[in-house]
């Protein structure tokens, strides 16, 4: 009958909690019961160590220390039984006697170790230092593994023999006609092992532990039991001293603070008594001075930094569930959204009331998709894009570097249940390669991930945008009684529906200029501005795309760039009191030449109607009899009003005059 197993989750702070020590350690605290250490009582013997091996260390910044032994005339067979029931229920699969022995310390004190075949290292030498380029090593799982510069090796005098902390090397593995080991026990910089680790797609034992915390205190102790065990399950005998090549660590820290501290922030009534023993029983050095606690937390707590952290270690041994429920003292200030938050709900709000339907699609993509877009080579949604480096399925392999993926994929599901009439938005972000400055083609206010934040490296992190995209197909709505509208979504609609969000918002100078990109049907795209900043771009789906997706003949998408738009957005304030005078009206109507685009007749009718100009709308557009060829006729409705007077005829008619000057001068416009 096997052993009780029991499976632990262990914070990613708490690396002293992965071994049968570090849990210990946690009983006892909880019980009032006390840790019974291993012992390591090695017995040396023969030669001095530094005649059969040499460490050098020349990457101190990434092995702060680094601890040998050797070991001689051992004999490799197969472990104790008891020994290997006990590594099979932990999940690991039992070896030879030595590679056991490490294996069992690992999980015992939480110090990775390995054991080097001494014969089989050049000039027994071992040095810790980087890789060199160009460098390769076959590991124990036989695999061929390129090394950059930036990764940690242990290497003997020639070739590197093991990643260090991670994994060993086939050419010095430990075999059945080894006799002679040299055991390793070192303390490795966490960052190195985890971006060697990621890079190399590997996660053992050792990197894991390595990667959180290994007591740096406890490198010579584990060389000791791992001896200890080899000597007892494989003979030999243990060469006089051991190598430890330390650089100057600060193994304890010492936090004082106020003992009733403790109390103020739990809202508890602990006595002190108690404060010290659930500290002392966790194996911290506590104790009181008058009325300060000194605490010595030892360096296999590197989690321990200032009160808080001593104040949740009595909470948590103390019991979550004896710390009494209190209503603060006061109320302190309502909480409120970031002005980005804030700004993206405004837009869901809008958008919402516009008569669309919210979706939610995923950030990571299949790339194989991209194609359906029939985006050219050169597009910076192909060029750009960020390929994750270990993708857990194939069919989410990269970020998304655009939305309309999404949004037509989220059209076509419903067209594929004959659900024709669809109208969605989503709010999101899309992610374009950062490296060389690459910027969003039609969005120039793209901004940078953790643009705000220092992080290393940050200059390859791709550039993360905000961004709101919308869908439409077929009808709005749809009256089978009384004979209502059942007119179609077009681009005029989305233009309109494009009009009242971004004026809602309160940006200024919206233009809506022709463009052209391959998703959208030419002669039937355009780009949003606002002055002289891309805000984004719209129009209708190309048919070959449409047609890739299994989509209607029409349908119409848009993307903005709600980082652009929120930099050039207006402040937002309550509408404007209401005249009590009257409004006047006046009509012109006048030829231009067909080119001449609608913005600018606009602009040049609001900038000559003056201060008292309420409103510009045009109502007629007419070419045909009566109207020479290459022109059109355009008839405006312009309306006036003054808050503080009624308007006299004499002011209007002047306005009007001016107006009719303008359109002449600038738009060589001939009035009707």
């Amino acid at each position: 009958q096997g052993e009780s197993v029991m499976d632990v989750h262990v914070n990613a702070n708490r690396g002293d909690a992965l071994s049968m020590v570090g849990i210990a350690r946690e009983v006892a605290a909880l019980t009032g019961g006390h840790v019974i250490h291993p012992l390591a009582q090695v017995v040396e013997s023969g030669p001095a160590i530094d005649t059969l091996a040499r460490v050098r260390v020349e990457a101190s910044d990434l092995c702060p220390r680094y601890g040998a032994r050797v070991l001689r005339g051992v004999t490799i067979g197969p472990s104790p039984e008891w020994a290997q029931r006990r590594l099979t229920e932990a999940g690991v699969r039992p070896i030879n006697n030595v590679v056991d022995a490490t294996n069992y310390v690992l999980l015992e004190l939480g110090q990775p170790l390995h054991a080097f075949d001494l014969d089989k290292l050049s000039e027994q030498t071992i040095v810790v230092r980087r890789a060199r380029d160009g460098e390769q090593l076959r590991s124990l799982d036989g695999i061929e593994r390129a090394l950059t510069p930036e990764m940690l090796v242990i290497a003997d005098a020639v070739t590197p023999v093991a990643l260090a902390g991670i994994m060993g090397g086939e050419a010095s593995e430990v075999t059945a006609t080894a006799t002679n080991l040299l055991l390793e026990s070192a303390h490795f910089e966490r960052t190195s092992i985890r971006k060697t680790a990621r890079a190399h797609t590997l996660s053992t034992e050792a990197s894991y532990r390595f990667e959180r915390i290994v007591d740096p205190a406890g490198v010579v102790r584990a060389l000791d039991r791992v001896a200890q065990l080899i000597v007892e399950w494989a003979g030999g005998a243990v060469a006089t001293g051991v190598i430890d090549v330390a650089q100057p660590m600060e193994l304890t820290r010492a936090i004082t603070m106020p003992v009733e501290r403790v109390n103020q922030v739990l809202g508890t009534s602990i006595s002190r008594a108690d404060i010290l023993r659930v500290l002392r029983g966790l194996e911290l050095d506590a104790r009181l001075e008058e009325d300060t606690l000194c605490v010595l937390a030892p360096s296999f707590r590197p989690d321990l930094l200032e009160e808080m952290d001593l104040i949740e270690e009595v909470a948590r041994i103390y019991g979550y569930e004896q710390v009494p429920t209190t209503v603060p003292g006061r109320v302190t200030g309502a909480g409120r959204l970031a002005p980005e938050l804030a700004f993206e709900a405004r837009v869901r709000d809008l958008l919402t009331e516009a008569g669309l339907y919210e979706t939610v699609s995923f950030t990571l993509i299949d790339y194989r998709q991209i194609d359906l877009l029939r985006l050219p080579a050169d597009a910076p949604e192909r060029t750009g894009i960020v390929a994750l480096r270990n993708p857990k399925s194939e069919d989410f392999t990269h970020l998304r570097p655009t939305m309309w993926l999404s949004m037509l994929d989220g059209l076509r599901n419903n067209a594929r249940r004959n659900i024709d009439d669809v109208q969605l938005f989503e709010v999101g972000r899309i992610f374009r390669a950062g490296a060389g400055g690459l910027r969003f083609n039609y969005a120039p206010g793209a901004r940078r991930v953790a643009s705000d934040v220092r992080v290393q490296g940050a200059e390859h992190l791709p550039l993360e945008q905000r961004t709101a995209a919308i869908a439409l197909m077929g009808q709005p709505w749809t009256t089978r009684w009384g004979g209502g509208d059942d007119r179609a979504v077009d681009f005029y609609w989305l233009k309109g529906m494009l009009e009242q969000c971004l004026g809602a918002l309160a940006v200024p100078g919206v233009r809506f200029l022709p463009a052209a990109h391959p998703v959208l049907h030419p002669g039937r795209c355009a780009e949003v501005r606002a002055g002289d900043t891309l805000l984004g771009l719209f129009g209708e789906v190309h048919p070959r795309v449409a047609k890739n997706f299994d989509l209607p003949p029409r349908a119409f998408l848009a993307e903005l760039n709600l980082d652009a738009i929120m930099d050039v957005a207006g402040v937002i304030c309550a509408p404007p009191a209401l005249s009590r005078y009257p409004a006047v009206a006046r009509d012109i109507a006048f030829l231009l030449p067909a080119g001449q685009a609608a913005d600018r007749v606009e602009a040049v009718i609001v900038s000559a109607a003056g201060a008292n100009r309420e409103s510009v709308a045009l109502f007629d557009v007419y070419q045909g009899s009566h109207v020479p060829e290459g022109w059109r006729s355009l008839a405006y409705r312009i309306t006036f009003r003054a808050l503080e007077r009624t308007l006299s005829d004499a002011e209007v008619d002047q306005a009007m005059e001016t107006i009719r000057q303008a359109l002449m001068d600038e738009m060589g416009a001939k009035l009707r």
